[in-house]
């Protein structure tokens, strides 16, 4: 089932290296002048919740570890919780390493349904200053949930695998302001349905699309946000479903890439994400969140 949902990612990089091929013989014709290609689009290959389109270097090791508190407000935060900090709602800790400059690998394991997730992640365009105006990359994440069968609903093995695959776009816009979007195709293996006579019932298949940017403020500190909706007859808010919408700080210190960061949902991984969207910014069910990145070289 895992090598299935891959394959998507394995065609996609034979079909798009030719096509670079392609785009690179028209426009390197001049042999004796040195590519220029776009630096510093973003800091890090993850930006709150989104994939940008950042890799890991050849070589470098990213330990990362991401955490979501409880809400600041709402009937579940407010003063008895400390606002939410006495209340981990998610936490997240991963490696990510750089095959290449171009391709990177991870593996991570989340809080939230227990999930060990599998990450490759492909660069097959690159931009380059006068001619091409953006960076592409492909994605695909695998994860798998070893909770205990408490509602007795997992029935075969392959009922505890979900996977994203996922397109991603980005440009640096100017020296300052660096843009993306992305396109998601979440699949679930097991779902819990509803019958229609009761009410919406959820789908193995759901798509989103997302946006997301990053504003320099200064050389070590940058503001950045993204927002995610999700297509589907349970993502809306009559079914009570908040679409994700985070903000956040950037902060670079030495081997250190600091993030903090306010979100409507615990999700760190595109699975709890995009999966559920119970809270509402509105009615003060914000998390404060944090992740640290340090990097090692090999």
């Amino acid at each position: 089932m895992i090598r299935f949902y891959f394959i998507p990612l394995i065609l996609l990089c034979s079909i798009t290296s030719f096509c670079q091929d392609d785009m690179l013989a028209d426009l390197e014709e001049e042999a004796d002048k040195e590519v220029s290609y776009v630096r510093a689009t973003w800091k890090s290959p993850v930006l709150i919740n989104a994939y940008t389109t950042e890799t890991e270097r050849k070589g470098v090791l990213d330990f990362q570890i991401s955490h979501r508190f409880g809400d600041i407000g709402g009937q579940a935060g407010g003063g008895h919780t400390l606002f939410g900090l006495d209340r981990a709602s998610n936490i997240r800790f991963s490696f990510d390493y750089g095959v290449t400059d171009d391709f990177q690998i991870g593996i991570g394991r989340s809080k939230t349904n227990e999930h060990i997730d599998f990450i490759l992640k492909y660069k097959f365009l690159k931009q380059k200053k006068k001619s091409v105006p953006i960076t592409a990359v492909i994605l695909s994440n695998a994860a798998f949930t070893p909770k205990k069968n408490i509602d007795n609903l997992i029935f075969k093995t392959a009922h505890r695998f979900s996977y994203v695959n996922q397109l991603i776009i980005g440009s640096k816009l100017n020296r300052k302001l660096s843009m993306l979007l992305s396109a998601s195709h979440f699949h679930k293996n097991l779902v819990v349905r509803m019958s229609e006579f009761n009410g919406p019932f959820d789908q193995n298949e759901l798509f989103s699309f997302g946006v997301a940017s990053r504003y320099k403020m200064t050389k070590k500190l940058s503001l950045v946000g993204e927002y995610n909706y999700t297509l589907g007859k349970l993502r809306s808010l009559e079914n009570n479903y908040y679409h994700p919408l985070s903000f956040g700080i950037e902060l670079e210190t030495g081997g250190h890439i600091f993030h903090i960061n306010l979100s409507n949902s615990s999700g760190l991984i595109f699975q709890d994400l995009l999966d559920e969207g119970p809270d509402s910014w509105t009615e003060g069910e914000i998390k404060l969140g944090f992740r640290i990145s340090r990097f090692f070289t090999f």
